[in-house]
């Protein structure tokens, strides 16, 4: 999109994008509830409960889905002067992504709590594919912006379609007995996962918004390409963090330890991170230019900060999907506090692009010293029972 698009188109796509990725994100606390109720579930051997949890939440997103559509449709003029967009079509289409997308963290949830990982990860290939191949498509008719976003939407729709397969047999199962779950349960650990969410979400797209609004749109544009190349050390080691946390919850629920799990998550997300940090800070010129050409070339010293700054929030992700794991919902806190000082900064200092990336990465590296500091006096207070986690177990 960024070759198609060029750099001021490109600033355009980029902050809607960020726009609907948080607003993603913060329904895609469903996915986490999700997962760590159906693996609560099957922990307490109670599967029955997995049909009438499924269900009962697929009609409460389709309403959340239709309702955020209908906010975005009458906030779109606001959005388009905020953003400096000359029409409201692209925010029209954007507002189209949410009748689909709230209902497919539900579906991705029960699967990742059913611990099937390879359906999990055939579902994610088939969305981003679908997505960027449609993307493509509708821009190279001459859709522009409006073509790339309705890539996004397809893809969304097609990964619904496929996320059914795997967990149909729940979907139809009828209950015999009259059991009823009290969504009031899911409602108050959502609520502090969707803050905690919401924290992850904003500092890895709030400033991309910002951009936009402070700098003309193709300073921005250079500035989005540094962020989304940024952003794929953050997502690449993502897998990990989705195999960890239903691993851990069910661990958490039979009392059993799970530092094993969490050290093994830290270490790989570390490499997996660092490598690609290390690789934008020594080859930046082939980072820039295979992916965006050589018009984008002024991202070179935002992508090497960036990079490094997103190393530090990988692992910082990791921590935080412990702590939601094991419902331990007071390490919110933490996160908000930063996000504050963060997007604080970010307006306060804006004089370039590279001193929001300069922000970006010391608030980065202070959150993750602190949340590693907490994990540290958590642990000390975390009982568990005498049975230990061999590695064969976790396999």
């Amino acid at each position: 999109m960024g070759r198609a698009l060029g750099p001021y188109q490109y600033g355009i796509f980029g902050s809607l994008f960020a726009i609907s990725y948080i607003i993603y994100v913060l329904t895609n606390t469903i996915q986490t509830g999700s997962a760590r109720f159906i693996s609560k579930f099957i922990g307490e051997n109670k599967k029955e409960m997995i049909s009438v949890f499924s269900k009962g939440l697929l009609k409460r997103m389709f309403v959340l889905g239709i309702s955020i559509f209908v906010i975005l449709v009458i906030l779109s003029n606001p959005i388009t002067i905020y953003l400096k967009i000359d029409s409201i079509t692209p925010v029209i289409v954007l507002a189209s992504i949410f009748i689909f997308s709230t209902l497919l963290p539900v579906n991705l949830g029960i699967i990742q709590g059913l611990e099937k990982f390879f359906s999990l990860g055939i579902n994610m290939i088939l969305s981003f594919s679908a997505k960027l191949i449609f993307g493509i498509l509708l821009v190279m008719i001459g859709f522009g912006v409006n073509g790339a976003i309705s890539g996004v939407v397809i893809g969304f729709i097609v990964a619904l379609i496929f996320s059914y397969f795997p967990i149909r047999n729940y979907l139809h199962q009828n209950s015999k007995n009259k059991n009823k779950f009290n969504f009031s349960e899911l409602y108050v650990y959502s609520f502090p996962t969707m803050i905690a969410m919401f924290c992850f979400s904003v500092p890895a797209n709030m400033d991309v918004i910002l951009a936009k609004h402070f700098f003309e749109s193709n300073t921005a544009g250079i500035y989005t390409a540094a962020t989304v190349l940024g952003k794929i050390i953050l997502f690449v080691p993502g897998a990990i963090a989705i195999v960890m946390f239903p691993k851990i919850s069910r661990l958490h629920a039979e009392k059993k330890d799970t530092n094993y799990v969490l050290n093994i998550s830290l270490i790989y997300t570390a490499v997996l991170s660092g490598a690609m940090a290390l690789g934008y800070w020594f080859f930046p010129n082939l980072a820039i230019t295979i992916p965006y050409g050589i018009e984008y070339l002024d991202a070179i010293p935002v992508l090497r900060l960036y990079g490094i700054a997103m190393f530090f929030f990988s692992l910082t992700v990791v921590i935080m999907r412990y702590t939601l794991a094991i419902s331990h919902v007071k390490y919110v806190y933490l996160l908000v506090m930063f996000t504050l000082i963060e997007i604080g900064l970010l307006y306060l200092f804006h004089t370039t692009i590279l001193i929001m990336a300069q922000i970006i990465l010391i608030v980065n590296f202070l959150l993750f010293i602190s949340s590693y500091i907490y994990l540290l006096v958590l642990k000390k207070y975390i009982k568990v029972n005498p049975t230990q986690v061999s590695p064969i177990e976790i396999k």
